[in-house]
């Protein structure tokens, strides 16, 4: 669980609210409308932003430009692993200066390249516009780990300290507990969400956590727990509907079946729901609920991550445009079965903002600890088509049938002996029993 000792937390950088992704125009490119509610605006910026903003939007979109330019040909220099733009690191703080970063698996003196040069990185590039861009050089390594059917020393079934416990069989469902799948065997269970198409309720995770295979099919079977965490093939919850895997996304949306009930917006160890998705920026402070690390902190420290990323099934995916994330406290924010976590920000009132999707991490014994990467959620949102918010259905007259008789004394009696074990009552979001209405026209969007 996250340290609450704030004489633990890092010395956090300088926030950049003008440091955003998607910059403004590529919404516009790409084709996607942009709600105002996505805007960083006065409004937005939360109160760790309260220092001066001293990076103009036109300094952040060159070096953007800078990072496209060159990404490809910085990645084919051997021993680099990634590229990103983010906060420079000396002495193993980080700097408010930003810089183009190049991740290498090691860092080593300038004299070792004395015979090879050209596989040196370079201190500095142009931009486009010809102005020099420092390159600070970061050692960090990057896969994605998922948990083996065989536990591993370090992940054995160990019990959180949590009241609930989120590697058990859970019952109304809801986010940061254990899922799986037949291919993989835990991942975490991120949020509950709508699918915007046909209004039903869904199952927000990885690609690689609800399928993890190129040729899924709709109607593959999701676990709660995952069968890492003793799940069985009785406790079936939601079946593989949509995904989406390329260049920007590993995530996928599952309908539940209607075996359990369920606890919209609601996410273990997290006292607010979601209420939708915000772009991110540099020094945004974001936290997330995952089955292995629990409720655990971090910044964002990077933005435009640029790597290729191994699966343990040997697929290799080139990502682009990530979100780079540093720890807040020295803690681990990263490990085997949280893929599929939501990272959040805090609402500018009350209720988090969906920032990213956690699919990876650096690999252990980094220089600098640990770093988690995560989707961008408004691309996740867009590409699976569902909303944090509910989704409206005007009901036909022909589709309103009467009420079921009220329940017996006897059926409203509370069963015992049944070995189930209670849950701590979750406050506040929607709550229903799982089953999916008939699909009808839908009325607008919540």
């Amino acid at each position: 669980m996250a340290n609450g000792n704030n004489d633990s937390q890092k010395k956090l950088p300088t926030p950049y609210t003008t440091a955003i992704y998607p910059l403004p125009d590529s919404k516009k490119t790409a084709g996607r409308e942009t709600p105002d509610r996505r805007q960083v605006d006065s409004a937005r910026v939360t109160t760790e932003a309260t220092q001066e903003n001293n990076l103009s939007p036109e300094t952040w979109e060159d070096l953007v430009q800078t990072l496209q330019a060159n990404r490809r040909r910085l990645l084919r220099i051997p021993g680099v692993t990634a590229v990103d733009i983010g906060y420079k690191i000396e002495k193993g703080e980080f700097t408010d200066e930003i810089a183009l970063r190049v991740h290498v698996e090691r860092k080593l003196p300038d004299d070792s390249f004395k015979d090879h040069a050209h596989d040196l990185v370079p201190k500095e590039i142009l931009s486009p516009g010809g102005n020099p861009v420092p390159l600070d050089v970061i050692e960090a390594e990057y896969k994605l780990v998922q948990l083996g059917l065989s536990p591993r020393p370090h992940v054995v079934l160990e019990t959180p300290q949590e009241r609930a416990n989120r590697r058990r069989r859970i019952d109304p469902l809801v986010g940061g507990i254990s899922i799986g799948s037949p291919q993989v065997p835990a991942g975490t269970l991120g949020a509950l969400v709508w699918d915007r198409i046909d209004g039903s309720i869904c199952i927000l995770s990885n690609w690689h956590v609800l399928s993890g295979n190129l040729n899924a099919e709709v109607g593959t079977p999701c676990f709660q727990p995952g069968l890492f965490d003793q799940g069985r093939s009785s406790d079936v919850v939601a079946y593989l509907k949509r995904w989406s895997f390329d260049r920007q996304t590993d995530a996928a949306i599952a309908e539940l079946s209607g075996s359990r009930r369920y606890c919209t917006g609601e996410i273990v160890s997290m006292f607010q729901t979601i209420k939708e998705s915000t772009d991110p920026y540099l020094g945004m402070k974001v936290r997330k609920s995952g089955r292995s690390t629990g409720f655990t902190g971090g910044f964002i420290d990077g933005l435009f991550f640029s790597a290729a990323i191994e699966y343990d099934n040997g697929i290799v995916q080139v990502f682009e445009d990530q979100i780079h994330i540093a720890p807040l406290y020295p803690e681990p924010i990263s490990e085997p079965g949280d893929s599929g976590s939501v990272w959040v920000t805090s609402a500018p009132n009350e209720g988090y903002l969906a920032v990213g999707l956690h699919f990876a991490g650096d690999l252990p014994h980094s220089s600098f600890g640990e770093y988690a990467l995560a989707n961008p959620m408004s691309i996740v949102e867009e590409q699976l088509k569902f909303s944090f918010r509910p989704l409206y259905l005007e009901l036909r007259d022909e589709d309103v049938t009467s009420a079921p008789p009220p329940p017996t004394p006897a059926a409203m009696q509370i069963q015992v002996g049944t070995g189930a074990q209670p849950l701590s009552v979750v406050l506040g979001g929607l709550t229903g029993t799982g089953t999916q209405p008939d699909q009808v026209r839908p009325g607008g969007g919540g």
